[in-house]
């Protein structure tokens, strides 16, 4: 991990703290040495915590500052062996066994000796600290605490999930003045058949804002049947950038590697009135390379629109220009208020917009710098005293350490937590090009011990909130293709989060040499390697590697050195190296006891792998996985007709039964191979190919192989028809299993009951996620009369489960406190759940009609069920939400189809009537039936009666506002006259 110094201290001595209280502190006899230690580092950590806030922005790093870092990694090495052999002399009830540790400066020769000598070493680190702390500032009395303690660095309300988090985008006056003028000139006939318009600014003055607005305008889409966009900042080959394309347009690129063929495959996808964007454009070579006679000479007309900071590139392309200035007062001032809140109400503004005006200033027209102080904004509420201390912050005097980055952005990033800081940094170790997976990303944060609880909750729930915050506060944007991705949100962010970690991480491009200014590096990115590494690794820089990820990078025999001596390697992640064309050996993997994190995606492609996981004591993630199915493979089915799909699906049974089969048996062999350690927390295994799951997690010993299991994914396993008795797994915590198409139901063998078994089935189990299983159609979790199931059971999630008929009726004794089920197709009821408590979130159920006794229910989501006709038995409801998106045109009820646009059906009338408790009432909607609910429309006299109400149109351009006790009444929805 980027480790920001205070929380690297404080979790080193957090280890210290827990360790010198363990009887193996006292087996090794060295109990005074280690509270030594701890005592020095208590001492080191008040300074630090005072001086982080002041050293981070510094562009100089303090002599002190390396000293003291790299004294903590030693402490945990140390910590490791530590550990390691006082379990033995507990365990053998003698002495440590002898054993040679080649990243220390001694050799453990006897037990004697290795008392000594790690006695010796714990006393040396705390000599070196003891000096350094003689050159650190001087701690001024008072402050032996930091701010972090004090203050609740989270978000008000944390969203409880990214999407929730992803704000329409707000532009601000100038924007929308600029779309209302280049669009009506894009859409214009000249005598070109391709026009190239450019918008040309300086960095992060909102170019691609402008860009993604003319984008997405209805009148683009409309006149240009083909939109594709291209993210230029993504170093993509030429290839790779015409692959973008046609794919963009819809087409098929196949296996062509031929840059003639892709140009041919080009102009033929581009059949209708093209708008292509290419954002940020550096150099114009792609231009004229590419596009300029194969897009000339085509009979299609279309539009090419650039983002660039270099005018020249425009010019040489021969684009209109349009010039981006900063932002005036007021245009920011409206970017910030949409940014913060876009809902807050006139009133409100008013008391803030005198200060907000001013810190709008401070960032001097700046459209990243507004939106990244917003996110600060947003995390203090409303409070004008919350706003003046972000305006008198002394972080906007300190000198920055690029020049290029906003004030605002030093601001922003000084304002993180320690945990937020390192979460942040950790993104900027992956290549820039590749969007970062939300899963991976806080599974990583998680192996890296950066994540604190938060009120009692799984890891997992708090890494997901440091993802959200991060995404509240503009720091990470979610892909908009799929909120599971995302990227750092501008490359000004990148640029300051790689400065800020310079000092021991390494991202090295294609065949870019090494740096090797590094002594000690601790983290390495490979990426689009070919080959070995051009510039070696010396063996003391690789005996200090806590990190090593791959990307784009199949020759994974060029680091199996690298892997041998890089004993102290934590996290080993190959998730992106999925395309090596030769198998590797995963024995090479044993040499590694120090990880905490191991990520294989090619496992159909290993040639051995017995002993991969052996002498594995601390490793707690693990992530396997064999190669999904080709894509290209995939889009050739999808252009083919049924017949032709038929045919060949047909033939490929025929032909490839025994290839099958022997694909099937090399899987199971591969995986039957591996034998996970103890120690194992979370556990992902993805895109098996077997019949039957591997044998070390299935039986009846399956509780005692992994004693510590607390996080387990099954995906993608589609070939297994039953699923393990995972309900013996006393400390599993989260459950998702998704894409087990073979299964058809789920019994008594997947809680592991028995009629000899008294014990409670998943006794620890808080989420349980079932996500695309096409063919479930039962189950059931029917157990005996003396046995609990699911007792701990908060969050039920069930998606893309077409066939399953009911929900499993022991669920009623289960104390739920949010249940969410989408796609459930053939699910016509929703009944009898008396003890769910939160909520229930409804979406995309085409025959659901009945929902019914649910009494302790607060809040009820329902999305897009058009059969739903009856809604009863929730006396305790305080939160209705629905959506109506636009292709919900009729509702059914009591076998008569009620238009939406004139009246809401009898079911919302009598639960709106009977529930007395409800407080707010949400519904996204046409804008017909939102006009219905203002005052003298034909549902005001439902709506008057609900506390709060806020009603919005599908497309967000219309809105209505109502709160009964504040008497707020506002809308831009009037009927137009």
């Amino acid at each position: 991990m980027a480790a920001v110094l205070d929380s690297f201290v404080k979790r080193c001595t957090a280890s210290l703290e827990d360790f010198a209280d363990q009887e193996a502190c006292a087996a090794l006899g060295i109990v005074d040495d280690v509270r030594g230690l701890l005592a020095t580092l208590l001492r080191i950590d008040a300074i630090i915590s005072h001086e982080e806030r002041r050293r981070v922005l510094s562009a100089k790093t303090d002599a002190w500052v390396v000293q003291v870092k790299d004294a903590m990694y030693e402490i945990d090495d140390v910590l490791d062996v530590c550990m390691i052999e006082g379990a033995k002399i507990l365990a053998a009830g003698g002495p440590p066994t002898p054993k040679v540790r080649c990243f220390f400066c001694f050799k453990l020769s006897g037990p004697r000796k290795f008392r000594h000598e790690i006695g010796f070493t714990i006393r040396d680190i705390d000599l070196r600290l003891r000096e350094v702390e003689e050159e650190m500032p001087r701690l001024p009395a008072g402050s032996a605490h930091s701010d972090d303690a004090k203050r609740d660095w989270f978000s008000r309300d944390v969203c409880k999930n990214c999407s929730d988090a992803m704000k329409p985008q707000a532009v601000g006056s100038q924007v929308q003045k600029a779309v209302g003028g280049l669009v009506p000139r894009m859409l214009r006939e000249g005598k070109k058949k391709v026009d190239v318009f450019a918008i040309v600014g300086a960095v992060g003055i909102g170019k691609t804002t402008l860009a993604r607005e003319i984008y997405n305008d209805d009148r683009m889409t409309e006149n240009f049947p083909i939109c594709v966009w291209v993210d230029m900042s993504k170093n993509l080959s030429e290839l790779d950038f015409l692959k973008t394309i046609i794919r963009g347009a819809g087409a098929n690129v196949g296996v062509t590697e031929n840059k003639e063929e892709l140009l041919i495959l080009l102009a033929s996808a581009l059949s209708k009135r093209f708008l292509l964007v290419l954002d940020d454009l550096e150099s114009p070579s792609i231009w004229d390379n590419l596009l300029k006679d194969s897009l000339g000479d085509g009979v299609v007309r279309g539009r090419i629109l650039i983002t660039t900071r270099n005018e020249e590139v425009a010019t040489s392309m021969k684009a209109t220009i349009h010039h981006v200035d900063k932002m005036d007062p007021e245009s920011a001032w409206a970017l910030l208020c949409n940014q913060v809140d876009a809902e807050c109400n006139s009133e409100e503004l008013a008391t803030l917009k005198d200060v907000g005006i001013k810190i709008a200033e401070k960032c001097d027209g700046h459209p990243l710098a507004i939106k990244v102080i917003a996110g600060i904004l947003r995390s203090r509420g409303n409070s004008k005293a919350e706003w003046e201390m972000v305006l008198n912050n002394d972080s906007w005097s300190m000198c920055p350490i690029l020049p290029e980055v906003p004030q605002a952005v030093y601001v922003s990033y000084v304002d993180l937590s320690s945990q937020l800081k390192e979460c942040f940094l950790h993104c900027s170790l992956y290549p820039e090009e590749f969007p970062i997976q939300r899963f991976a990303l806080v599974r990583r944060w998680i192996a890296e011990g950066i994540v604190n609880a938060r009120d009692k909750k799984l890891l997992e729930e708090s890494a997901q909130e440091y993802y959200v915050e991060l995404i509240s506060r503009n720091l990470l944007q979610p892909d908009p293709e799929s909120v599971e991705r995302c990227w750092i949100t501008h490359h000004l962010l990148r640029s300051l989060a790689r400065a800020l970690i310079a000092d021991e991480s390494i991202l090295i491009y294609g065949q870019q040499k090494l740096n090797t200014s590094l002594s000690k590096p601790r983290h390495l990115t490979l990426c689009s390697m070919e080959n070995s590494l051009d510039g070696p690794i010396s063996l003391k820089q690789q005996m200090g590697l806590r990190s090593l990820m791959l990307f784009k990078s199949p020759n994974v025999r060029a680091i199996d050195l690298l892997m041998e001596s890089a004993s102290c390697l934590r996290v080993l992640d190959l998730s992106h190296d999925n395309n090596a064309p030769e198998g590797c050996d995963l024995d090479d993997l044993k040499a590694l006891s120090e990880l905490r994190h191991l990520h294989i995606e090619s496992l159909d492609r290993a040639t051995s792998g017995a002993s991969a996981l052996a002498n594995k004591p601390f490793l707690e993630d693990l992530y396997l996985s064999e190669q999904a199915p080709a894509i290209e493979n995939q889009e050739d089915l999808e252009d083919k007709d049924e017949t032709e799909k038929e045919e060949k699906e047909g033939q490929e049974r025929s032909n490839g039964q025994c290839r099958g089969d022997e694909s099937t048996k090399a899987s199971e062999k591969i995986w039957n191979e591996l034998t996970p350690p103890q120690s194992i927390k979370k556990l992902v295994i993805k895109n098996y190919k077997g019949v039957k799951f591997p044998k070390w997690i299935k039986g009846p010993k399956l509780g005692d192989s992994f004693p510590s299991l607390v996080f387990l994914d099954l995906e993608n396993c589609m070939s297994c028809t039953k699923l393990p008795s995972l309900g013996l797994l006393s400390q599993l915590q989260s459950l998702q299993i998704s894409n087990a198409d073979s299964v058809i139901t789920i019994g008594s063998e997947f809680l592991g009951t028995t009629v000899l078994s008294s014990a409670t089935p998943f006794p620890k189990l808080e989420v349980l996620k079932l996500r695309n299983m096409k063919k479930l159609e039962e189950w059931s979790l029917t157990v005996e009369e003396s046995q609990v199931v699911l007792p701990c059971l908060k969050s039920l999630q069930i998606q893309w489960c077409p066939k399953l008929k009911a929900l499993p009726e022991g669920l009623k004794h289960v104390a739920l406190c949010e249940l969410h089920v989408e796609g459930a197709h053939s699910l016509t009821e929703i009944k009898d759940l008396p003890k769910l408590s939160d909520e229930l979130h409804l979406k995309d159920n085409k025959v659901l009609q009945r929902i019914s006794n649910l009494p302790m229910l607060r809040s009820l989501i329902i999305d897009d069920c058009s059969k739903l006709k009856h809604v009863a038995g929730l006396d305790a409801l305080q939160h209705l939400r629905l959506v109506f998106p636009p292709s919900t045109e009729t509702f059914y009820f009591e076998e008569l189809v009620i238009f939406w646009s004139v009246a809401f059906p009898r079911w919302l009338e009598l639960l709106i009537q009977k529930c007395k408790g409800l407080r707010r009432f949400e519904l996204q909607c046409g804008l017909s039936l939102l006009r219905s609910c203002l005052d003298g429309g034909k549902n005001w006299h439902l709506v008057q009666q609900i506390p709060e109400v806020r009603i919005i149109s599908c497309d967000g351009k219309r809105y209505f506002r109502y709160n009964k006790s504040r008497r707020i009444y506002e809308t831009n929805a009037q009927s137009e006259e």
